[in-house]
């Protein structure tokens, strides 16, 4: 499958009071399988102000590919081996650097798919039991 720039998707997580966005990057078809597209919104630049009947803001810059750069790699697993990247089994996807464990428990909690583990910030890979009562422990850290 040859997919383009335009496939990605950025899925707002949470926004901050200061405007700031944690956001999901991923492409359209591995958030259309997760379930992550009817989960989460699509993220938009917050507005900066209005004039004339126009909206203002700023967009980020992307890459030549059409990617923004930056946040943190996450991967999620339908195989119960915890061993590399069970091909066919792991999908990867990347998160703002800003987002918390919490942000990752309501993208594991939204899965609509049978999956065995996920990935945190710093590369632990947890059960989805685990990630789940991270979830209903509701602590945002």
């Amino acid at each position: 499958m040859n997919q383009k720039p335009d496939d990605m998707l950025k899925l707002l997580l949470r926004r901050q009071k200061s405007g700031a966005a944690r956001y999901l990057n991923v492409w359209r078809a591995t958030a259309d399988f997760y379930g992550w597209t009817e989960a989460f919104d699509p993220w938009t630049p917050p507005v900066l102000y209005s004039q004339g009947g126009y909206d203002f803001f700023h967009a980020p810059q992307r890459s030549a590919r059409g990617v923004e750069r930056g946040g943190k790699n996450i991967r999620i697993s339908r195989s119960p081996s915890k061993t590399g990247q069970p091909k066919g089994l792991t999908n990867r996807f990347t998160v703002s650097k800003s987002c918390t464990k919490f942000e990752l428990a309501e993208i594991a909690h939204f899965t609509k798919v049978d999956w065995y583990w996920m990935e945190t910030v710093t590369g632990e890979r947890l059960s989805r039991d685990r990630w789940e009562a991270i979830y209903q422990a509701g602590t945002r850290d």
